[in-house]
């Protein structure tokens, strides 16, 4: 309001004024104040000098984000603490299971475990739940396989991960849910995917790309409906219900280079990624028909779907002898592990019968010279078991002084923050 408030000028702010200057706003105009406005939320966010202006703005955030049945900050501390639980005794990636629990127990679905005992809402029935219980002990399936792994559990997150890992494992529980279990799933299932898309942002923004990773996994998953990102018996379930749908199953290869480059200098990563599924003219044709009638003349001016990727690329951290050793035990309270973190990311999107994407990710080089590996990964949250990656590997050089290249010293181990 402050950047829209100087655009203005000497003009009463109110609702009716606002909407008007906003409409008579050229383009060049909307994207100044888009950035200056970004600038202004930065210093709001990081200036320790605007604390109670912050408080407001949260509070303000939380209120609309809340009365429009999105999750509110609370919500994101309480998946980042689950996180970082795991991250500072591991640099494995985060267990499905931890990242299940950590979704099903966030106060954004608790309210709809609480909810159902308001007449007409919809309920799991305690019959269907319990019959998916029994089946997930019969599978052996991690955090069911005995009362010890269950235990603790409060009965609004045992509700909400006893319908999430139905979702994972319905081809192998044969059960048909009772139609106000099956609304309850739906409803669930519709808050899953925006709290994960929250979950996944909140990674990105900490850096923490193991964590990143791993919830696209989940999302893919839980969208395909099957239990395991890698398994064979998986993927074969998911080529068929894609085949039943008159799609194709996503094929990828991928190819990344990076150029080498001085100590700070702006670092690019190419990346390539060609689409081995591209629907021909004929199949894309069909894949339109099946969308719904179009009519004469229609057809060609029905917007084409499109398919998305997310690039992410993780820096690879390299540890030497006992620094290697140092790093694998933590000291309660004295040391922390060293994680791999997010270099940068890109969003793809492409329609159907594209042959290929690209893009680039550029990124500011490491300040101490020596070899970088990072690895770049291409992920779908639609579709399980189909994202590939590729490791780069580049040099970082002393920066050219006149008087020759400055070498590193021996003991310099890189790394990319």
């Amino acid at each position: 309001m402050k950047a829209l408030q100087r655009e203005m000028g000497d003009v009463e702010i109110t609702e009716a004024s606002v909407r008007e200057y906003i409409a008579k706003m050229t383009p060049e105009q909307r994207l100044r104040l888009q950035n200056e406005g970004k600038d202004l939320k930065q210093e709001l966010l990081t200036n320790t000098d605007h604390k109670e202006e912050l408080q407001v703005f949260r509070k303000e955030v939380n209120a609309k984000a809340e009365a429009a049945g999105l999750p509110v900050e609370k919500d994101g501390e309480h998946l980042g603490r689950k996180l970082l639980t795991h991250m500072r005794s591991s640099t494995d990636a985060p267990p499905y299971l931890l990242v299940l629990e950590a979704i099903a127990s966030c106060s954004f679905l608790v309210k709809l475990a609480v909810a159902e005992v308001r007449e007409g809402a919809p309920k799991a029935a305690p019959e269907d739940l319990a019959t998916i219980e029994e089946g997930l002990r019969r599978l052996k399936v991690h955090g069911w396989r005995s009362e010890e792994e269950e235990a603790g559990r409060a009965p609004f997150v045992r509700r909400n991960l006893l319908l999430l890992h139905f979702v994972l494992y319905c081809e192998k529980i044969e059960l048909s849910l009772q139609e106000s279990t099956q609304r309850a799933l739906s409803e669930l299932q519709h808050k899953v995917k925006t709290i994960a898309d929250m979950l996944f942002q909140y990674c990105l923004q900490n850096r923490w790309v193991k964590a990143a990773l791993t919830v696209t996994e989940v999302e893919a998953m839980l969208v395909s409906g099957v239990w395991d990102h890698k398994d064979d018996e998986c993927r074969e379930l998911m080529k068929a219900k894609w085949t039943r749908q008159g799609l194709k199953v996503p094929k990828l290869t991928i190819s990344a280079n990076a150029a080498d480059v001085e100590c700070g200098a702006q670092a690019t990563i190419k990346v390539e990624v060609t689409r081995l599924h591209a629907y021909s003219a004929e199949e894309l044709a069909e894949v339109l028909k099946d969308q719904g009638p179009t009519g004469a003349g229609k057809q060609a001016e029905q917007p084409q779907p499109k398919e998305g990727w997310w690039v992410i690329a993780e820096g690879i951290r390299t540890q030497k002898g006992a620094d290697k050793a140092k790093c694998t035990e933590v000291l309660a309270g004295e040391e922390e592990l060293s994680h791999n973190s997010l270099v940068g990311g890109q969003v793809l999107a492409c329609t159907l019968d594209a042959p290929m994407m690209a893009c680039e990710i550029n990124f500011e080089a490491p300040a101490h010279p020596g070899e970088y590996k990072v690895m770049v990964h291409v992920r779908n949250t639609g579709c399980a078991g189909v994202d590939v990656r590729r490791k780069v590997t580049f040099q970082v050089k002393q920066p050219y002084t006149g008087r020759g290249k400055a070498t590193a010293a021996a003991d310099d181990v890189p790394e990319l923050d």
